[in-house]
């Protein structure tokens, strides 16, 4: 017995040694791209990819989520699933439903071909917006994306679902091509927003959230808001 207590805190001792490492190497790679940013492409570039998303970034960003799913408690959600424009985006409650924020920085609409369901299972929302495909573009990955948009769509066929285009950041190249199979999907979308201010041509400033997200509220169908599944 006093042999097995030795050894579970050696175990102990060495996985949180681990995380110390790991996290002081996370925290040093940030702080060295901060002072030299040349060397912040060379850090992506070694780092190993999860579902097309940084894996460290991919499984903070999945504990998150599914954290905010184990909290949520009785109240009625929506699943909003996306990139980094959903990430850093203040959701707001929608139809008396409580937003869970599903979106990932780097995410692509391959990150979630099979997350999606996985979460909507979990989360039990009464509906789903999905915001993807700004790094599609930036990728380019025009070829494909209407067959992968239409997977991940078919996937989540048990819940009601809003698409979101693009929005038109002058660093996102394409985003009317891509908007336009977005517009092509048999889905329900939200009107595509022509001009945005952004931070570094990408990401929006906390003016043009302010469309981004009257954009969704005003494109929500009365039939999302009676709609009630979750239960």
């Amino acid at each position: 017995m006093h042999a097995q207590r030795i050894k579970t805190a050696a175990v102990r001792r060495a996985i949180l040694l681990l995380g110390s490492l790991v996290c002081l190497v996370a925290v040093v790679g940030v702080v060295t791209a901060k002072l030299y940013p040349p060397f912040k492409w060379a850090l992506q570039d070694l780092q190993p990819l999860c579902s097309d998303v940084l894996c460290l970034h991919f499984y903070a960003r999945m504990w998150a989520i599914e954290y905010a799913i184990r909290k949520r408690g009785a109240d009625p959600v929506y699943l909003a699933i996306g990139d980094s424009i959903t990430e850093r985006a203040d959701l707001a409650y929608l139809c008396g439903r409580k937003p869970i924020n599903a979106g990932i920085g780097g995410a692509t609409v391959e990150t979630f071909a099979t997350n999606a369901r996985r979460l909507a299972d979990l989360a039990k929302p009464d509906f789903v917006i999905v915001a993807l495909g700004g790094n599609d573009a930036l990728r380019g990955r025009e070829s494909g994306f209407q067959e992968r948009m239409t997977a991940l769509l078919a996937s989540l066929a048990p819940w009601p679902v809003l698409v979101v285009p693009l929005p038109p950041g002058p660093r996102v190249k394409d985003v009317a091509k891509f908007n336009a199979v977005i517009a092509s999907l048999d889905a329900t979308k939200t009107k595509p927003l022509y001009r945005v201010e952004t931070t570094d041509g990408i990401h929006l400033t906390p003016a043009a959230y302010v469309g981004w997200r009257k954009s969704i509220a005003d494109a929500l169908p009365k039939s999302f808001c009676a709609t009630q599944i979750s239960n």
